[in-house]
């Protein structure tokens, strides 16, 4: 007996080991198997210092659970405000929070868990426990909601961080810190208890790294356009064990989950109803366009930005600094001294080629925008230049790039062919034909051009008409691009035939001849949808057909009758996006924290309807906010 006692005892001893080297590291720990799961989550028995302590000066919080717990996912342990030196450690059932850093005075400071504690077993978490204490003599009892939605899709953004000012910083991009911070949960909700009550400028951004500013360009930005007023502190939500009853118990669990589901829907019942929502969107800062510069090829600069700039966009172009150096180099090249090795040098020297410094003053470029309005391209028609600085000023600001083609690239003779393409093979009957170009065009003639027109009947037979290319007018949009207009016949198809004679870029290559081919389909191949907008506020809109990738098919000013028909609609599934359009400029337009204006609202139609081929369909739309 004694030795069946020692071997209990020492089972006993190995597995508490176990348990504690579980317990003790924050993201390690292996549920043992078998027996009912366990769906509580841990509950907290006791704090030392204890929740709401005033005149907080203690370094080190101990919080007691009634079972093992594992922590996991500090890095989003949110405190508010900020405290940068704070550790945590997890071991058995016990939390111990180190702070090292100096707390601000008369202040209350909450530290927000989200579901950073869980059970060891099935970790369960303890969901937004927040633990709270004040530096002075007594606890601030505000609290303030709010919701957080992407301005353009307007779905709901978890972990943005929501920034709150009592008075809000003039400069701009902010670098002062907020008094206060939360972090949206997949809901996009964020709730900030125990703060002063008062008034708060209320900020949000997508923050990738987690430095609570705002930082525009890089990171999508939100504002509310007034500040928000506290309200009163609500009791929390916590899961509460009853004696008696299991921890796998299903009743018991679901009633907690009901419990929090109910809360955040009277949360999100609150928000909507005093509209405290701020609409996420990429802000612009001039000091910051340029995203990207590269080389595509010889005579050809790729540029992306990131923003869509305007009119006042100019560019300049010099030497790159590695040249600059090289001539630099060659010029002082001094044979003085060491005679042997100078006149090694100076061999070294015969086979350098100097670099040219004055090509600029002699290059011809285009710029050109894309039909992206994020990119753009430069053209040149220098290509011996491999090398430079490209200079860009955009509104008092500039910014500075230096680009070198690779080697490889560098050695080729001559860059990539002058093409002609057209992207459409199907032609609304009212559209114009576009001719792109792989390079500016610098002069054209369709002289020598040939259209023709061919149909074939049900029975096969082909009706073929050509056409004067005096009926077709021609017009070059911009550097790369040639629009062609005709009055295209409905249910037939076209062939263009396009000599190499026909078009030449600044370089003076012809393009290779070049084939289009292209139908016209019959109108009763399009379907109708109409659209009645009911109860619209007075303002401008702007209605959007757009298919189920949201890519804009047809765009619509509404009317003040709210009654908007789209004619022609390709069959296909669609669903319609209404757009607030203040400026009238026909598209949705994001907001600038500097100007003090809004994202321009949208507004999604609830459901996708199906447009058939020579048919009408018909929509409501009762819009409520």
């Amino acid at each position: 007996m004694v030795v069946k006692k020692n071997i209990v005892f020492l089972v006993q001893a190995i597995l508490v080991s176990v348990l504690a080297c579980l317990g003790a590291c924050a993201r390690v720990g292996t549920a043992p198997t078998g027996g009912p799961q366990d769906l509580a989550p841990p509950v907290l028995l006791k704090a030392l210092p204890q929740e709401g302590s005033t005149g907080f000066d203690a370094k080190e919080i101990t919080l007691d659970f009634d079972e093992y717990i594992v922590l996991k996912n500090t890095d989003k342990i949110v405190t508010s405000p900020a405290i940068s030196r704070i550790s945590y450690q997890a071991n058995l059932k016990r939390l111990f929070i180190k702070i090292e850093d100096t707390l601000q005075e008369n202040q209350t400071y909450s530290i927000n868990f989200k579901d950073a504690i869980g059970d060891l077993h099935e970790s369960t978490p303890l969901r937004n426990y927040t633990y709270y204490f004040s530096t002075g003599a007594s606890i601030d009892s505000g609290r303030l909601a709010g919701l957080v939605l992407d301005a353009f899709s307007l779905a709901p953004v978890k972990e943005a961080s929501v920034m709150l000012y009592a008075e809000l910083p003039q400069e701009y991009p902010l670098t002062t810190p907020p008094d206060y911070i939360a972090v949206t949960d997949t809901a996009g909700i964020f709730s900030l208890q125990y703060i002063k009550e008062g008034c708060y400028y209320v900020l949000a951004g997508s923050d990738e790294n987690h430095n609570y500013l705002i930082e525009p360009t890089e990171e999508k930005t939100a504002f509310a356009s007034d500040c928000w007023q506290t309200a009163s502190l609500k009791a929390p939500v916590y899961f509460e064990k009853q004696r008696g009853v299991k921890e796998s118990d299903t009743a018991s669990f679901e009633v907690y989950q009901a419990a929090l589901q109910l809360r955040k829907e009277e949360d999100l019942a609150e928000i909507k109803a005093s509209g405290r929502i701020l609409y996420l969107y990429q802000d612009k800062d001039e000091k910051n366009l340029l995203k990207e510069a590269k080389w595509n090829k010889k005579g050809e600069i790729e540029l992306s930005w990131y923003y869509e700039p305007d009119s006042s966009l100019r560019f300049s172009f010099l030497p790159s600094f590695q040249d600059y150096e090289l001539a630099e180099q060659l010029r002082n090249l001094d044979t003085a001294t060491e005679e042997q090795k100078g006149r090694t040098r100076r061999r070294q020297a015969e086979k350098e080629e100097m670099p040219n410094l004055f090509w600029q003053d002699s290059i011809e470029f285009h710029y050109i925008p894309q039909d992206n309005p994020l990119a753009g391209k430069i053209y040149f028609n220098n290509y011996r230049v491999t090398d430079l600085r490209l200079l860009i000023d955009y509104s008092g600001f500039s910014d500075t790039v230096e680009l070198m083609l690779s080697t490889g690239a560098a050695a080729q003779k001559d860059t990539a062919a002058f093409r002609v393409s057209a992207r459409q093979k199907r032609l609304f009957f009212k559209d114009s034909l576009l001719l792109d170009f792989s390079f500016p065009l610098a002069a054209y003639s369709l002289q020598d051009a040939t259209l023709t027109r061919y149909h074939v009947d049900d029975e096969g037979k082909r009706d073929t008409l050509p056409i004067a290319m005096t009926e077709v007018s021609a017009m070059q949009v911009r550097p790369d691009r040639l629009q062609l207009d005709y009055p295209w016949q409905a249910g037939h198809s076209y062939r263009l035939f396009l000599p190499s004679v026909c078009f030449a870029d600044y370089l003076q290559r012809h393009a290779d001849t070049t084939v289009i081919s292209f139908d016209v389909p019959d109108l009763e191949t399009y379907g109708q949808a109409a659209v009645s907008i009911r109860n619209l506020k007075p303002g401008n809109y702007e209605l959007q057909m757009v298919d189920n990738g949201k890519n804009v098919l047809q765009s619509l000013p509404v009317p003040e009758n709210g009654e908007v028909l789209f004619e022609y609609v390709q069959p296909a599934y669609v669903s319609f996006v209404l757009v607030e359009d203040r400026n009238r400029n026909h598209r949705w337009d994001s907001g600038d924290l500097k100007q003090g204006i809004q994202p321009e609202r949208r507004w999604y139609f609830p459901k996708t309807i199906r447009v058939e081929a020579d048919w009408r369909v018909e929509e409501t739309w009762d819009w409520t906010e």
